[in-house]
């Protein structure tokens, strides 16, 4: 095995197999300065007589005792998976039915159900209401002369000839508007 290897070989190298990367500057960001041993201990000095005055300001404070509170129970990871399986078990099991229920009534979500319908009733009543249009009133606004222009001459014809005159004894006030119609517009008897 050959443990002398040229630094210049393995860069010429890399820069072949990674062009960009070799053109990143190389800064190691956990080298230590050349002063920082020289103030070591005056920094941990300062720290602890910060903590001491701490401890003279905040008497109390200092007291507390330090551990650690998110310590986990021994085994706790070997029977977490159970645990997990068992309470998605525990809340597949319960009722559809009774977790509606329980839905519906909650104010959060029952408040908007509620008014959500009686806008709806309200909405289809007052749609009902104005949609009711009474067909007397459309039959009393047209004259009866309106009528009587929209059919045919040929069925106002047909209408007088089947009538016998013998049966008419009082003429109604529609056969007299027909009349006028036929005389007015210089209607031949012959063809009637």
């Amino acid at each position: 095995m050959n443990t002398n290897i040229n630094i210049e070989d393995t860069d010429d190298d890399l820069k072949g197999m990674a062009p960009h990367l070799f053109k990143v500057k190389n800064n190691n960001s956990f080298k230590a300065t050349d002063d920082y041993f020289e103030h070591f201990t005056a920094r941990i000095q300062n720290a602890v007589n910060s903590f001491e005055e701490i401890k003279e300001e905040a008497p109390a404070l200092a007291s507390i005792p330090k551990y650690n509170p998110f310590e986990v129970p021994k085994d706790y990871f070997d029977y977490l998976p159970s645990r997990v399986q068992e309470s998605v078990i525990k809340s597949k099991s319960k009722n559809v039915f009774v977790e509606w229920l329980i839905l519906l009534i909650k104010p959060r979500f029952a408040f908007p159900v509620v008014i959500t319908f009686l806008i709806a009733v309200a909405g289809i009543k007052f749609m009902n209401n104005n949609a009711a249009f009474p067909q007397t009133e459309v039959a009393e606004e047209i004259s009866t002369e309106d009528q009587l222009y929209n059919i045919d001459e040929a069925t106002l014809i047909e209408s007088v000839a089947a009538t016998d005159i013998n049966e008419v004894k009082v003429m109604p006030a529609e056969d007299a508007s027909i009349q006028n119609y036929l005389i007015e517009n210089n209607v031949d008897e012959t063809n009637l």
